[in-house]
C-alpha cells in the first residue's frame, strides 16, 4: 500500500512537472509572439528632420537596447528603441504590450531639432525645435580613458530621481548599466552614455551624461527625458535639477517633445 501511495505521489509530481513546462513553454512561444509583433510596429515608423528634406534622416537601431515589462501597471510586455543620427541618439521610442490588448507608444526627443515620425495610422508625431535643459557639474572628470568610463557610470547614481501617481511617491531605480555608450567628437563630446530610470523594469526617465571638452578641460554635463506621462522629479542631494509636470489624459500633445498613444492589437496590414 505504501509502494502504491509513493507511486501515484510520484505519477502526480510528474504530472504536475509536465504541466508546468507545456505552460512555460506557451507563455515563451506567447511572449516570442509578441516581441516580433512589436518589431515589426517598430519597422513601420519613420524619423525625419522636419523641413529639411535633404539631410539624412535619423535610423532606428535594429534591436532594442531595453526590454521592459511592469505587471503592477499592466504592462505586460515591451521595449525600448533609439534613433541615431551617426552615434549620437536623437529620439527614443519605446513600444508597450498592455494587459488590456492594446499597444502604446511613448516617444521623446533627445536633440534641439525639429522632428516628424510616421507610419503608424492615426496618427504621427512632430516635435517642434526646442533647446534641451544640460546642466554642468562640478564633478571632476578624469584624463585617463578607463577611470573617465568608470566615473561616467558611477555620476547618476548620485541622482534621486522619483515620480508621482495618484498622489504617491514612487522612487526610481537607474539600471546599473548605461542602455547606451557614444561619443560625439565633432561636438567636443569624448564620452556619453544614456541611462534609464525605471519603476521595475519600465523605464520612466533617461538620463543622458556627457563629457565635453571646454578649451583644454572637460566638464560633465546631464540632460534628463520623460518616458512617463507622471510628475517626474530629479533632485542631486537637495537640489531639484529638473522636474516635469504631470499631463492628464487626452492632454498629449503631438508637438510636443514627449507623446505617446495607443492602438488596440489587430493585424497589420500586409
Amino acid at each position: 500500500m505504501c509502494l502504491t501511495f509513493a507511486f501515484r505521489m510520484l505519477l502526480v509530481a510528474a504530472l504536475l512537472l509536465l504541466a508546468a513546462s507545456a505552460c512555460g513553454q506557451e507563455k515563451g512561444e506567447l511572449q516570442e509572439k509578441r516581441r516580433l509583433a512589436m518589431t515589426m510596429r517598430a519597422g513601420t515608423v519613420k524619423l525625419h528632420y522636419q523641413g529639411m528634406p535633404e539631410r539624412v534622416s535619423p535610423v532606428l537601431m535594429k534591436a532594442p537596447v531595453l526590454k521592459t515589462n511592469d505587471a503592477t501597471r499592466g504592462e505586460v510586455d515591451g521595449a525600448l528603441w533609439l534613433w541615431l543620427d551617426g552615434q549620437r541618439p536623437v529620439a527614443a521610442m519605446c513600444i508597450t504590450y498592455y494587459d488590456s490588448g492594446k499597444w502604446n507608444y511613448e516617444n521623446v526627443t533627445l536633440t534641439d531639432e525639429a522632428l516628424a515620425l510616421s507610419g503608424r495610422p492615426g496618427w504621427v508625431w512632430e516635435p517642434k525645435a526646442a533647446p534641451r535643459n544640460w546642466t554642468a557639474l562640478d564633478d571632476a572628470v578624469p584624463d585617463a580613458p578607463r577611470a573617465r568610463q568608470l566615473a561616467l557610470r558611477s555620476l547618476p547614481r548620485q541622482f534621486e530621481i522619483s515620480e508621482v501617481r495618484r498622489g504617491e511617491r514612487f522612487p526610481l531605480r537607474l539600471i546599473g548599466q548605461p542602455i547606451y555608450s557614444y561619443a560625439d567628437p565633432d561636438e567636443g563630446v569624448t564620452d556619453a552614455a544614456l541611462f534609464a530610470a525605471s519603476y521595475g523594469t519600465n523605464p520612466e526617465v533617461l538620463v543622458q551624461v556627457e563629457a565635453r571638452l571646454e578649451g583644454n578641460q572637460r566638464r560633465w554635463h546631464v540632460a534628463f527625458a520623460r518616458l512617463t506621462a507622471a510628475e517626474a522629479t530629479v533632485k542631486l542631494g537637495d537640489k531639484e535639477l529638473w522636474k516635469v509636470a504631470p499631463i492628464s489624459v487626452g492632454e498629449y500633445d503631438m508637438h510636443e517633445g514627449y507623446y505617446a498613444t495607443n492602438e488596440p492589437d489587430r493585424p497589420e496590414p500586409d
